[in-house]
């Protein structure tokens, strides 16, 4: 079997999806803005983190 492997700020960059993704939740559940604007802040930046991780591990192949 093969192994496939992801870049490291690949996955840092899902980690923050993720963890932004649940306090958007977590804040919309409660109805505090602040911390869903937090969280929101935090899914975007994963999600750029993501997207250029992927983009440049592609070109370096």
């Amino acid at each position: 079997m093969s192994k496939i492997t992801v870049p490291r700020y690949a996955r840092i960059g899902m980690l923050l999806l993720v963890m932004g993704a649940i306090i958007v939740g977590i804040g919309t559940y409660t109805s505090k803005g602040s911390l869903s604007l937090y969280g929101l802040i935090m899914a975007i930046c994963g999600f750029i983190i993501y997207f250029a991780s992927s983009i440049t591990s592609k070109r370096k192949k």
